[in-house]
């Protein structure tokens, strides 16, 4: 089925759905009905966004075929099983392979051939090298559809695919062939681990991205001058000074391991998956749902979650299984409306399933009224609750007694900090006796809500 195929079912099974919401919520005997619609429309907003990501993939997949091949440092023809690079440049499939070449270089009893190094040389890899230095994008804005499938425009997807290919050209110019750094060669582990980053948990989808070259401290100034007006003056008169009050937001750079994965022997030599990018997608996961759950309720001592940053909208629902529509519009109406204008929520998976029963009478003798929540029926149109889009955080707690389970307000407030170069460390020695190898990814991020105190996110905190 098309992507407006799914979209026309989605709105059937959603007026299904509706038929079920009564004035008191959805009856018990009605549950399960409406419990197992619900579970279908999920799915489909599922394959939308797996077909949306697959259009961009194609997309991306097709510009980088007319984009990113570098010229080689020598022109002599280097080894492509047999044939000849076109025009005497690097190919995607060189680069796997030369990156395959380091993969197997630490593997007991394995010794790569001469056109292997050559290869990998040419491709700016020291295969004896056991450190693989991966400089990601510039800025790691999303690319792919969020959890309700919507994508970026096409605009939003060219800027970013040419500021991205533009950063790696120069990367690519700083590299001699001795180099250990692989900055042309990576492009299949990078993606994987970008992708990884960004599709795990809903932060990066939300949040605005810093990379920065080094680790040192990163302020970032804040003031508060919401309080300081103007006022009218006489002819002659000079004007006086309102000082304002200037703060810092201090992100730093906390290390993070993937821990390491084992691969044998075997299989980096003799695999037909896609050993480059399976690696990187594996490590790239590790790392985005540790990070996910810092950004969402780390402590301070870690990165400072958006949980933890996040001000009370002073709102308490009656309990732990009910949210109401008033309780809702309280949380909205408690961000300021600057903050609203750009406004979005986030929620647990078990509030979106309690949110998703609650209906709105719209008029006097209304005896159907509305669902809160309205699936977006249009392609890059998301599901919104109140006129807002919102997206699923499963880092952040559950519906239950005294929890915060959702949050609503400027959500790009939150800032990641993600120190540029990522580490992949090969692991020779350690399991040689087992005839396998280790891999190891290392990389810094932190993260911070940027408030002067307005408060750009409130949350609603779950009865008793």
């Amino acid at each position: 089925m098309t992507i407006q195929e799914l979209l026309q079912k989605k709105g059937e099974l959603a007026e299904q759905a509706k038929a079920f919401i009564g004035d008191d919520g959805v009856r018990s005997e009605d549950e399960k009905k409406f419990n197992d619609i619900h579970a279908d429309i999920d799915k489909i907003t599922k394959q939308v966004e797996l077909l949306a990501r697959q259009d961009a993939v194609e997309k991306s997949l097709t510009e980088s075929q007319g984009r990113r091949s570098e010229p080689t440092p020598l022109d002599d023809p280097h080894h492509n099983n047999g044939r000849r690079s076109p025009l005497g440049k690097i190919t995607e499939r060189d680069r796997g392979e030369a990156l395959r070449a380091w993969m197997t270089a630490g593997a007991p009893d394995s010794e790569t051939t001469p056109e292997q190094r050559d290869l990998a040389r040419r491709c700016g890899v020291n295969v004896d090298s056991k450190r693989l230095v991966i400089s990601l994008g510039s800025a790691l804005r999303p690319t792919q559809p969020d959890a309700n499938g919507l994508r970026p425009s096409e605009e939003d997807l060219r800027r970013w695919s040419t500021k991205l290919t533009e950063e790696r050209a120069a990367l690519t110019g700083l590299q001699s062939s001795t180099t250990t750094g692989g900055y042309t060669t990576a492009d299949e582990t990078m993606r994987a681990l970008e992708v990884a980053l960004l599709a795990y948990g809903g932060m990066r989808q939300t949040s605005t991205v810093l990379r920065t070259a080094t680790g040192g401290p990163l302020p970032i100034p804040t003031t508060n001058d919401t309080a300081n007006k103007g006022v009218i003056i006489a002819e002659n008169i000079t004007s006086t000074e309102l000082e304002m009050t200037y703060g810092q937001l201090v992100l730093d750079a906390w290390k993070y391991s993937s821990k390491y994965i084992l691969a044998s022997m075997e299989f980096l030599q003799d695999t037909s998956i896609n050993a480059n990018e399976f690696l990187g997608e594996a490590l790239g996961i590790r790392i985005a749902r540790i990070t996910n759950d810092h950004f969402t309720t780390g402590t301070g001592s870690q990165p400072n979650g958006i949980v933890t940053a996040a001000t009370s909208s002073a709102i308490t629902t009656a309990s732990q299984q009910v949210i109401s529509y008033d309780n809702l519009v309280d949380v909205e109406h408690s961000v300021d409306p600057a903050y609203r204008v750009n406004g979005r929520w986030m929620m647990h998976d078990s509030a979106l399933k309690v949110i998703k029963k609650i209906k709105v009478l719209q008029y006097s003798g209304d005896t159907s009224g509305t669902p809160l929540w309205v699936p977006g029926l249009a392609a890059g149109k998301p599901d919104t609750i109140l006129g807002y889009s919102y997206t699923i955080n499963q880092s952040m707690a559950p519906t239950g007694a005294g929890t915060k389970s959702v949050l609503f307000g400027q959500l790009d407030k939150y800032i990641i900090r993600d120190v540029r170069d990522v580490v992949v460390v090969r692991l020779d020695e350690l399991f040689a006796l087992l005839g396998q190898v280790a891999f190891l990814a290392l990389s810094r991020h932190d993260g911070d809500l940027l408030d002067a105190g307005t408060n750009p996110v409130k949350y609603l905190i779950q009865g008793a």
